[in-house]
């Protein structure tokens, strides 16, 4: 049996994102680094991995793949103390081996018993290395196992941007610069879909050299993340080398080890395995914005994301046991490319919920998403996108997720959360979202006859109706410059929320409209409002930290009535055409997700 390295000891590549890498007892600025595996300790310094990025999480290696004789390799110089531990939960942190070395630059490795525990024993592994010479040096480490000799995956890495020529050039060149993640390209795939072409950009010309003939840079119209990311899986199917795939976002901040991590554990996956990235958020890059997730048939969602710092050891606790996912974001998504053969390719959905609808898909045919800790890109947060065409994807996508995967979901349920989240923004006064879902619901009501025609007209009816039904204000005005807290739901009014939100819904049925000219007298801070905070004043302003312009909320009953009658009308539609739509829509998917109809469309 070969040895294989599964996990590299990494250093950050910035200071400030040292709490994600190690844990150091001493000035900060005395642990010195050379490159990504080499870091120097003074005497009396403590480094510790029980990070996010330098953990290894053993659980899931164990469970999801075939190995033996895991072991820790470090090559190291001067006089130290090592430790070894494993952490299985809150109380039980155990020393495993203390070894003290010294001398001039040697290998030292510490194997792991193959004894079998019981899974609950099983946790995270990391190392405590102790300097008590004037220079510790650790030149690497790793963490390895002994596997069947086979070839190593070989990775086509598929970019879909739109736009982001900058953002996506620094990705390609982080992937090539690390020369054991180069290693394994056979192929670096850029779909551009946008107008700032990539080939214009000044970085282009040198970085296509220095790929060696392995990039390939493909122009097509703007066919959203599923026409994009799709345009990926071909060209990875036609590169006769390529086993895996791994699809990334243009605007993500990599961390190579994440591509080195996956590979890794996708060359010794038990059966076909998808491996998803978490996603780090990129202006606050010590939390945890989302992980792969579930599609919740019952609400026609998604598992709502919560957020986790990432800075001390306990928060790396609840990541001890791992859960398959039903889908895992785009931003970092590997699979082996032989599962397309009877998955097929993703489903026509332009943009939001493709992934979803995929990941279920791949579920179906036996195919689980694993999302172990370690493996993570930086991100912007979907939630700062708000107010603009998303709703309309949103939830048209999850009812055609519903309907080819969970359709055992009764009709009056998906008629209730329509109806549902169709009040909660006509009572934020947020009509363009309210109107959004109505399109949705329509939309998925007419069936996958609109997938087979190209989506531009469309998505440029939805912005013109978005430029006439959102209000933005500039920044610092008089009206709106000073914040006021909206008050909690239930105290105010001493009945349930429930109540309260259909005398609201009475209220904005009878009550007339502010006049055009008067001015917020609320301002919000922040983002998501929600129908409370805005239900104690007629006209209200948000202040989104990520926007310049303040999004001006106006109450219209003369909106509130129109868009309350349609949405009434298509919960009806669904109540009564609900299963045949389904049916329409599992009868089309597997023409819609063919090579045939996709070659056809880009």
């Amino acid at each position: 049996m070969a040895e294989k390295v599964l996990q590299r000891i990494v250093m950050p590549p910035r200071r400030p994102l040292m709490p994600l890498y190690c844990r150091f007892d001493g000035e900060p600025s005395q642990l010195r680094k050379r490159g990504r595996r080499t870091a120097f300790l003074p005497e009396g310094a403590i480094l510790r991995t029980d990070t996010w990025f330098n953990a290894f999480f053993e659980r899931y290696w164990r469970e999801h793949t075939h190995f033996s004789g895991l072991a820790l390799r470090l090559r190291l110089s001067g006089a130290g103390v090592l430790r070894l531990y494993r952490h299985c939960s809150d109380e039980e942190l155990i020393l495993l081996q203390e070894i003290t070395f010294g001398g001039p630059e040697r290998e030292l490795r510490i194997e792991l018993a193959d004894t079998r525990l019981a899974l609950g024993r099983l946790g995270l592994l990391f190392f405590e290395m102790e300097a008590r010479s004037s220079c510790l040096v650790m030149h690497r480490a790793e963490w390895t196992a002994r596997a069947m000799e086979m070839p190593p995956p070989r990775l086509a890495a598929g970019f879909c941007t739109f736009n982001r020529p900058s953002l996506l050039l620094r990705n390609v060149q982080a992937l090539l610069a690390d020369a054991e993640v180069a290693a394994l390209l056979e192929r670096i795939i850029v779909v551009d879909q946008g107008t700032a072409k990539v080939r214009e950009h000044p970085a282009y010309p040198a970085l296509a050299r220095a790929a060696a003939g392995r990039f390939q840079l493909i122009e097509q119209a703007n066919h959203g993340g599923a026409g994009g990311f799709t345009r990926c899986l071909l060209e990875a199917q036609s590169t006769p080398s390529a086993t895996h795939v791994l699809l990334m976002d243009d605007d993500i901040v990599l961390e190579p080890e994440s591509v080195f991590r996956a590979a890794a554990f996708l060359s010794l996956a038990r059966g076909d395995l998808a491996v998803g990235g978490h996603m780090l958020d990129r202006s606050r890059p010590h939390q945890l914005v989302e992980t792969g997730s579930y599609y919740l048939p019952e609400r026609v969602r998604t598992d709502e994301p919560s957020r986790r710092h990432l800075d001390r050891a306990s928060d790396l606790l609840p990541f001890l046991e791992p859960r398959l996912r039903h889908y895992n974001g785009w931003w970092f998504f590997a699979l082996p490319l032989a599962v397309l053969g009877r998955a097929g390719l993703p489903l026509p959905l332009f943009l939001r919920g493709d992934d979803v609808e995929f990941g279920c898909r791949l579920m179906r045919q036996g195919v689980p998403t694993l999302s172990p800790p370690g493996i993570a890109v930086w991100h912007e947060p979907f939630e700062r996108k708000g107010h603009s065409w998303h709703a309309f994807y949103e939830l048209r996508n999850l009812l055609i997720v519903g309907a080819l995967h969970f359709p055992i979901v009764r009709a009056a349920t998906v008629a209730r959360q329509f109806l549902s989240r169709l009040l909660d923004e006509l009572l934020a006064y947020d009509y363009y979202e309210a109107w959004l879902l109505c399109e949705a619901v329509a939309a998925y009501l007419r069936g996958p006859r609109a997938l087979r025609h190209p989506p531009h007209a469309h998505h440029h009816y939805l912005q013109a109706v978005g430029e006439k039904l959102v209000q933005w204000q500039p920044a610092g005005s008089p009206s709106a410059d000073e914040a006021v807290v909206a008050p909690a739901p239930c105290g105010r009014l001493r009945l349930s929320l429930r109540a309260w939100r259909w005398w609201l819904v009475f209220r904005n049925l009878l009550r007339p409209s502010p006049s055009s000219d008067a001015q917020p007298r609320k301002v919000l801070q922040g983002h998501g409002e929600q129908w409370y905070d805005v239900a104690s004043a007629d006209i209200v302003a948000v202040a989104e930290s990520h926007r310049t312009p303040i999004l001006v909320l106006r109450r219209s009953r003369g909106r509130f009535v129109r868009l309350l009658l349609r949405g009434g009308w298509l919960a009806l539609r669904l109540l009564g055409s609900h299963r045949r739509t389904v049916h329409r829509w599992r009868a089309s998917a597997s023409s819609l997700t063919s090579q045939m109809f996709w070659r056809e469309q880009l």
